[in-house]
Parts: C-alpha cells; sequence; structure tokens
C-alpha cells in the first residue's frame, strides 16, 4: 500500500494532476459515475480530455446531470444504466460503454452498496447480495473489459475503503469483507494481467460526511484524522487519475485519508458510496 502521509503529500502539492488533454482521444468508463465520488472521478478524467461514460443504478437525473457537465467541459459523454450485482449486468456494462466511444482505456470501479448490520443478524441472503455488488460485481466488470483494455494498455482502478483495508469497524463485516476481497483481487489482477492491463485501487477514509452523521460523531472522526479535516472527491479523483495514467505503478493501494490509516480506531462507517 502506498504511503497515507505520502499520498497526502501528492494531492496537496498538485503532484498528481493530469495535464488538460492528457487523455485526449481516449475514453473512460465510471461506474457509479452519477454522484458524489463517482462524479467527481467522472469529471476529473473529462477535464483531462477523455470522454466518459457514467454508469449509474437509480440515479437517472444526476447522470443526465453529470453528462451535462462532462459535455461543457468539450468532450463526449455516454450514458449506460445497469445494476453490476445481476448477472448479465456486467458485461452489457461494459459491450455499451465500448460501442458509445468505439474504445475502452480504462475502468474506474467505483459504484458499491454500504450497509451496518452487527454480525449475528447477517443472513447468507444479505451477506451474499453485499458481495455480489461489491466484490463479484467489480470482477465482472474488470472481466468483461480486459480485452479491450489489452488492446489499449489500458488500466483499472477499484474503489476501495479504509473500512477493510486498514481499518474494520463494528457492524460492517459483509461491507469490510467485500472491500477487503476487492483489494486482494486488484494485487491479483496485476499479477496475472501485466503488463498488458494495470490494476490499482485507491483507498479513501472520511469522504462527505452524510447529514445522518451527528456534530459530536463528526468530532470523533476528525480527531483521528492528523490531517485536521474530511476529504473531498475532488482529491480522489485525483489519485484515481493518477493511477490511471502511470504506466510503471500496478499493484497498489493508494490510501486517501488524510493518514487517519496510520491511527487504527475502532468506528463506524461515515461513507456511503452510492449508485
Amino acid at each position: 500500500m502506498l504511503g497515507a502521509t505520502a499520498a497526502v503529500n501528492m494531492l496537496r502539492s498538485g503532484a498528481v494532476e493530469e495535464p488538460r488533454d492528457s487523455w485526449r482521444g481516449r475514453s473512460v468508463l465510471v461506474t457509479g459515475g452519477a454522484v458524489r465520488i463517482g462524479r467527481a472521478i467522472a469529471r476529473a478524467f473529462a477535464e483531462a480530455g477523455a470522454d466518459v461514460v457514467v454508469h449509474y443504478r437509480s440515479s437517472a437525473a444526476q447522470a443526465h446531470e453529470a453528462a451535462e457537465e462532462i459535455r461543457a467541459l468539450g468532450v463526449r459523454a455516454a450514458l449506460v444504466q445497469g445494476d453490476q450485482a445481476r448477472d448479465g449486468d456486467p458485461e452489457r456494462i461494459v459491450a455499451q460503454a465500448v460501442h458509445a466511444h468505439g474504445r475502452l482505456d480504462a475502468l474506474v470501479c467505483n459504484a458499491a452498496q454500504f450497509e451496518e448490520v452487527p454480525a449475528a443478524e447477517l443472513t447468507r441472503a444479505r451477506f451474499d447480495a453485499l458481495l455480489a455488488a461489491n466484490l463479484s460485481g467489480p470482477f465482472q466488470l474488470a472481466r468483461a473489459a480486459w480485452p479491450h483494455l489489452r488492446e489499449r494498455q489500458g488500466s483499472i482502478v477499484n474503489l476501495l475503503d479504509l473500512c477493510g483495508t486498514a481499518q474494520v469497524w463494528e457492524r460492517t463485516a459483509h461491507y469490510a469483507a467485500s472491500k477487503a476481497g476487492l483489494a486482494a483481487l486488484t494485487r491479483q489482477l496485476a499479477l496475472e494481467w501485466a503488463p498488458e492491463v494495470r490494476v490499482n485501487a485507491v483507498a479513501p477514509g472520511a469522504i462527505l460526511f452524510s447529514d445522518t452523521v451527528q456534530p459530536e460523531r463528526r468530532e470523533r472522526i476528525l480527531s483521528r484524522i492528523p490531517a485536521g479535516r474530511i476529504g473531498t472527491p475532488e482529491e480522489v479523483a485525483r489519485a484515481v487519475l493518477f493511477l490511471a495514467s502511470e504506466p510503471f505503478i500496478t499493484g497498489q493501494v493508494l490510501a486517501v485519508d488524510g493518514g487517519r490509516s496510520v491511527q487504527p480506531q475502532h468506528l463506524r462507517c461515515c461513507r456511503r458510496t452510492l449508485y
């Protein structure tokens, strides 16, 4: 895993920003690209000149807004709807993305589901459903994208979480397991698909407090972040763009957490990634 402190310094310095037009003529599929972190990622690639395919599950209105924002930057945008947890949908999502712009140079697996349930109350159905969305879904997307990415010497960037990589929190057994599995899968695919396709991951910490997070909990979270604040979607997006762009980096997990991973604490997740 790339060091959290180094990651913070790189992001602060702007060292990971890509020159405008560095991705001109290339196409990127961003799952969960309609809202929150995914939308920031889609915009970051568009600002670098890439054509972007925005995937969404149920956020149709936000997806159309995101597409208009992308087109306003002078690049192409396409939309594809689907549920990555459903059999057959990952393959269809990738096929539509390739058809939209005639190629695929990068896949960003950002979409995920989150819920808190005590481990003793987790039924097999609930456990399997979350892993289908957060682990099996990204794998099937990657597998479907592989031949297209191989043609372009492309890359995959998976979105993980502090939860399940550097820490675990109560009531998140299935979520933590899904993100830990995706971290292992990132390294496995990087090994198997090198040198044609690079595979990396970004593990965000606290990004965008939910409206349901009470003030005292916010203060408790902030007290555990050496950087003294939560992160922004744009900081995560720059890290994703950096990993997608660097040709000699593969099999790595970059923590974007303000250094929080060096202060392990038991705390329930505050980040929700919706799509």
